[in-house]
């Protein structure tokens, strides 16, 4: 029930809260659009929309956003194969070159100061992404020993970079 009233208030009310007074405007515009439409076979433009309303450009588009529906980034807008992609994904990322090759000397550095078993631990586990059971089994121990290993390994790693850094 109480999941229920939550999506509820999220279908209604939207992710974002917005006054009820751009509400109504939203509202207002759209069913201005609409009319026009039907008249005039076409898209009006936001002057027409104001100029109608008697509201500014800016007052219509505000309302016009607040009125928008929020887009996961997580959201599915490609799936072929199998294989999903996400609005994230289509985002553009720029690289630092020099922050990524200073970050490529730490991590390198880091596990330079693990032992054998230790780097072996975390090249499995984060560079081939293997699980923690997995990884006891080719290492001949447990899953908890691999676990608190790996937790052993981390902290030490987080305090030497908090400590370069």
């Amino acid at each position: 029930m109480i999941t229920g009233e939550i999506k509820r208030f999220l279908r209604d009310d939207g992710m974002v809260k917005v006054s009820r007074s751009l509400k109504e405007e939203a509202a207002r515009i759209y069913a201005v659009r609409e009319v026009f439409m039907g008249e005039q076979g076409r898209e009006p433009t936001l002057e027409e929309l104001a100029e109608e309303l008697q509201l500014t450009r800016e007052e219509v588009i505000l309302a016009m956003e607040s009125a928008a529906q929020i887009e996961s980034l997580q959201k599915t807008i490609y799936q072929s194969d199998g294989s999903d992609i996400a609005l994230e994904d289509k985002l553009p990322f720029e690289k630092n070159q020099q922050e990524e090759v200073l970050d490529r000397m730490l991590l390198e550095q880091m596990l330079g100061s693990l032992n054998t078993e230790e780097r072996e631990l975390i090249y499995l586990r984060f560079f081939k992404e293997r699980t923690q059971s997995n990884i006891a089994k080719k290492m001949g121990m447990s899953q908890v020993q691999v676990s608190r290993m790996e937790k052993k390994i981390l902290r030490r790693m987080r305090e030497a970079y908090f400590t370069e850094s």
